[in-house]
Protein backbone atom coordinates (compact mmCIF):
# COMPACT_ATOMS: atom_id res chain seq x y z
CA UNK A 1 0.00 0.00 0.00
CA UNK A 2 1.42 3.21 -0.71
CA UNK A 3 2.08 5.51 2.47
CA UNK A 4 2.91 9.57 1.77
CA UNK A 5 6.42 10.50 2.57
CA UNK A 6 6.51 11.99 5.65
CA UNK A 7 9.38 14.77 4.36
CA UNK A 8 6.71 15.99 2.07
CA UNK A 9 3.48 16.35 3.91
CA UNK A 10 1.20 19.39 4.24
CA UNK A 11 -1.73 20.61 5.04
CA UNK A 12 -4.48 21.28 2.67
CA UNK A 13 -8.18 22.06 3.40
CA UNK A 14 -10.84 20.36 1.63
CA UNK A 15 -14.27 22.22 1.33
CA UNK A 16 -17.37 22.51 -0.64
CA UNK A 17 -18.00 25.99 -1.39
CA UNK A 18 -16.93 27.37 2.25
CA UNK A 19 -18.61 23.83 3.77
CA UNK A 20 -17.77 20.62 5.09
CA UNK A 21 -14.30 22.36 5.92
CA UNK A 22 -11.51 19.67 6.56
CA UNK A 23 -7.74 19.69 6.83
CA UNK A 24 -6.00 16.13 6.13
CA UNK A 25 -2.62 15.60 5.41
CA UNK A 26 -1.13 15.22 2.12
CA UNK A 27 2.03 14.72 0.01
CA UNK A 28 2.88 17.76 -2.09
CA UNK A 29 4.40 16.42 -5.75
CA UNK A 30 5.12 19.26 -6.77
CA UNK A 31 4.23 23.06 -8.59
CA UNK A 32 1.57 23.47 -11.56
CA UNK A 33 0.15 26.41 -13.40
CA UNK A 34 -1.92 27.65 -10.69
CA UNK A 35 -1.02 25.69 -7.74
CA UNK A 36 0.04 22.05 -6.44
CA UNK A 37 -0.04 18.63 -6.99
CA UNK A 38 -1.26 16.73 -4.03
CA UNK A 39 -1.73 13.10 -2.84
CA UNK A 40 -4.38 12.59 -0.10
CA UNK A 41 -2.92 10.69 3.27
CA UNK A 42 -5.54 10.60 5.32
CA UNK A 43 -9.39 9.57 5.07
CA UNK A 44 -11.29 12.48 5.34
CA UNK A 45 -14.08 12.67 7.22
CA UNK A 46 -16.75 15.59 5.65
CA UNK A 47 -15.61 14.45 1.96
CA UNK A 48 -16.47 10.83 0.43
CA UNK A 49 -14.47 11.97 -2.52
CA UNK A 50 -11.43 12.90 -2.43
CA UNK A 51 -9.89 10.04 -0.35
CA UNK A 52 -6.62 8.57 0.94
CA UNK A 53 -4.87 8.09 -2.41
CA UNK A 54 -6.24 11.12 -4.59
CA UNK A 55 -4.87 13.53 -6.25
CA UNK A 56 -5.87 16.85 -6.48
CA UNK A 57 -4.98 19.90 -7.35
CA UNK A 58 -4.84 22.37 -4.33
CA UNK A 59 -4.41 26.50 -4.75
CA UNK A 60 -2.99 28.93 -2.56
CA UNK A 61 -6.01 30.58 -0.40
CA UNK A 62 -6.28 34.51 -0.45
CA UNK A 63 -6.70 34.79 2.55
CA UNK A 64 -4.17 33.12 4.14
CA UNK A 65 -2.34 31.24 1.91
CA UNK A 66 -3.28 27.64 3.01
CA UNK A 67 -3.37 24.95 0.29
CA UNK A 68 -6.95 24.62 -0.90
CA UNK A 69 -9.43 22.25 -2.93
CA UNK A 70 -12.56 23.19 -3.46
CA UNK A 71 -15.14 20.78 -4.74
CA UNK A 72 -17.07 23.90 -6.07
CA UNK A 73 -20.77 22.47 -5.86
CA UNK A 74 -19.72 19.34 -8.11
CA UNK A 75 -22.79 16.34 -7.33
CA UNK A 76 -20.78 13.26 -6.02
CA UNK A 77 -21.67 11.78 -9.27
CA UNK A 78 -19.63 13.89 -11.18
CA UNK A 79 -17.32 14.84 -8.54
CA UNK A 80 -14.27 12.80 -10.69
CA UNK A 81 -13.99 16.22 -12.62
CA UNK A 82 -12.43 17.89 -9.37
CA UNK A 83 -9.60 14.64 -9.12
CA UNK A 84 -6.38 15.20 -10.66
CA UNK A 85 -5.84 11.19 -10.26
CA UNK A 86 -8.44 8.85 -8.49
CA UNK A 87 -6.68 6.28 -6.68
CA UNK A 88 -9.69 4.05 -6.74
CA UNK A 89 -10.74 3.69 -3.33
CA UNK A 90 -14.26 4.02 -1.80
CA UNK A 91 -15.40 4.90 1.72
CA UNK A 92 -16.97 2.37 4.35
CA UNK A 93 -17.47 3.81 7.54
CA UNK A 94 -17.93 1.33 10.63
CA UNK A 95 -18.27 2.22 14.49
CA UNK A 96 -16.17 0.02 16.56
CA UNK A 97 -15.54 -1.31 19.88
CA UNK A 98 -13.21 -4.10 22.03
CA UNK A 99 -15.22 -7.23 22.48
CA UNK A 100 -15.12 -7.77 26.91
CA UNK A 101 -11.84 -8.72 28.27
CA UNK A 102 -10.06 -8.52 24.62
CA UNK A 103 -8.31 -5.28 25.35
CA UNK A 104 -8.58 -1.44 24.99
CA UNK A 105 -9.24 0.93 21.81
CA UNK A 106 -6.03 1.76 21.37
CA UNK A 107 -4.92 -2.35 21.02
CA UNK A 108 -7.81 -2.67 18.86
CA UNK A 109 -7.38 -0.22 16.56
CA UNK A 110 -3.57 -1.01 16.15
CA UNK A 111 -5.21 -4.87 14.93
CA UNK A 112 -7.61 -3.35 12.47
CA UNK A 113 -4.79 -1.15 11.09
CA UNK A 114 -2.82 -3.36 10.79
CA UNK A 115 -4.91 -5.93 8.80
CA UNK A 116 -5.74 -2.79 6.44
CA UNK A 117 -2.40 -2.32 5.53
CA UNK A 118 -2.26 -6.60 5.04
CA UNK A 119 -5.33 -6.09 2.25
CA UNK A 120 -4.45 -2.40 1.33
CA UNK A 121 -7.11 -0.72 3.17
CA UNK A 122 -6.27 2.68 4.66
CA UNK A 123 -7.90 3.12 8.10
CA UNK A 124 -8.60 6.49 9.69
CA UNK A 125 -9.89 6.23 13.45
CA UNK A 126 -12.47 9.33 13.80
CA UNK A 127 -13.21 9.46 17.44
CA UNK A 128 -13.57 7.00 20.39
CA UNK A 129 -16.80 7.33 22.70
CA UNK A 130 -15.02 6.00 25.90
CA UNK A 131 -19.01 6.55 27.87
CA UNK A 132 -20.59 4.09 25.25
CA UNK A 133 -17.71 1.85 24.63
CA UNK A 134 -17.82 3.18 20.93
CA UNK A 135 -15.78 4.46 18.43
CA UNK A 136 -15.84 5.09 14.65
CA UNK A 137 -13.23 4.25 11.64
CA UNK A 138 -13.29 5.16 8.01
CA UNK A 139 -11.51 3.25 5.81
CA UNK A 140 -10.17 3.85 2.65
CA UNK A 141 -10.94 0.66 0.10
CA UNK A 142 -9.86 -0.46 -2.94
CA UNK A 143 -12.76 -0.78 -5.68
CA UNK A 144 -12.02 -4.27 -6.06
CA UNK A 145 -13.52 -4.90 -3.21
CA UNK A 146 -17.36 -5.21 -2.28
CA UNK A 147 -18.72 -4.53 1.59
CA UNK A 148 -19.41 -8.10 1.83
CA UNK A 149 -15.68 -8.58 1.57
CA UNK A 150 -14.82 -5.73 4.11
CA UNK A 151 -17.06 -6.88 6.56
CA UNK A 152 -15.57 -10.89 5.78
CA UNK A 153 -12.01 -9.09 6.00
CA UNK A 154 -12.82 -7.36 9.67
CA UNK A 155 -14.39 -10.13 11.49
CA UNK A 156 -11.87 -12.72 10.38
CA UNK A 157 -8.93 -10.18 11.01
CA UNK A 158 -9.58 -8.50 14.15
CA UNK A 159 -11.09 -11.19 16.34
CA UNK A 160 -11.23 -8.63 19.43
CA UNK A 161 -13.56 -6.18 18.30
CA UNK A 162 -17.51 -5.48 17.94
CA UNK A 163 -18.16 -3.55 14.98
CA UNK A 164 -21.59 -2.09 12.94
CA UNK A 165 -21.53 -0.82 9.57
CA UNK A 166 -22.55 2.24 9.07
CA UNK A 167 -21.91 3.23 5.63
CA UNK A 168 -23.11 2.38 3.02
CA UNK A 169 -25.84 0.64 4.55
CA UNK A 170 -28.83 -0.71 2.06
CA UNK A 171 -32.13 1.21 2.05
CA UNK A 172 -34.91 -0.22 4.11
Amino acid sequence: MWRPNKDRLVKVRLHNQGEDVETPWAEDLGPIEAGRLVRLGNVPFLHAKPTYGDVIAVVPDASDGMLTWDAAGVGFEDIGTRIEQDDGRWVVVIDYGPRPGRGDFDTVFKELDTAGEKIDVAVEGAFIRHDTQAARAYLAVPATMTVEDVMAWLRSAVSSIDLTLVHPVDEP
